[in-house]
């Protein structure tokens, strides 16, 4: 990274299917709903399945989960049609003068309690760098404790060059007989994952294809 940022952030290249949250995160909520109509708006309404009330509706609480676990990128995949079926954030995790390494991060992602059976772990290199790639069946509490939820992730984690913090992005979905499919979606768009710097106001000091700064 460069030496002379106040704070960064990042980018990744989302393909067709996949519709970018990261704007709507921070809005109020008439805002997050103002913005929602304008995304389904925007979609040929030939390609729509499900009704654009509950194509928006998915929206604004996609947009408001990202906003519950801070992520400072969001995204969700979905089919033809309209129907959602997997969202996708970025969280970034660090506490000043805690340099984690690769395998503590690991022990912490293996640790989960919600994870269900024995995860995949993988360590593989993109051209951000190292990462470690996990994918389980994670199982959670339903409404008032009552009934259970699986679900399926596969998270990338990696240490941020010349900081302290740790980047985690996940991509949740409860589909499993798309989790072929999915999967790969995740594969294949974490490559495009780069760092981009910022100045004292918040503006990017370099943007492109760079898939490093």
């Amino acid at each position: 990274m460069a030496d002379d940022f106040d704070d960064w952030t990042c980018r990744l290249d989302f393909p067709d299917g996949w519709i970018d949250l990261t704007a709507a995160i921070d809005l109020e909520p008439a805002d997050k709903a103002a913005w929602a109509r304008e995304v389904v708006n925007s979609v040929n309404p030939l390609d729509l399945v499900a009704s654009r009330e509950s194509f928006a509706e998915d929206l604004v609480s996609l947009a408001k989960n990202a906003e519950k676990t801070h992520a400072v990128l969001a995204a969700a995949y979905f089919a033809v049609g309209g129907a959602n079926y997997a969202a996708f954030d970025v969280q970034i995790f660090g506490e000043d003068g805690v340099v984690l390494s690769l395998d503590e991060v690991e022990s912490r992602l293996r640790s989960h309690k919600e994870i269900v059976g024995e995860p995949q772990v993988s360590r593989l290199e993109l051209p951000v760098g190292p990462v470690i790639r996990l994918q389980a069946v994670y199982q959670s509490k339903g409404v008032f404790g009552f009934g259970r939820r699986l679900s399926e992730r596969v998270s990338y984690a990696l240490l941020v060059p010349q900081t302290s913090d740790v980047l985690v992005a996940t991509m949740t979905w409860r589909a499993m007989e798309h989790s072929d499919q999915l999967t790969a979606a995740a594969d294949a768009l974490m490559p495009t994952l780069r760092f981009v710097p910022l100045d004292a106001e918040g503006i990017p000091l370099l943007e492109g294809g760079s898939s490093g700064v």
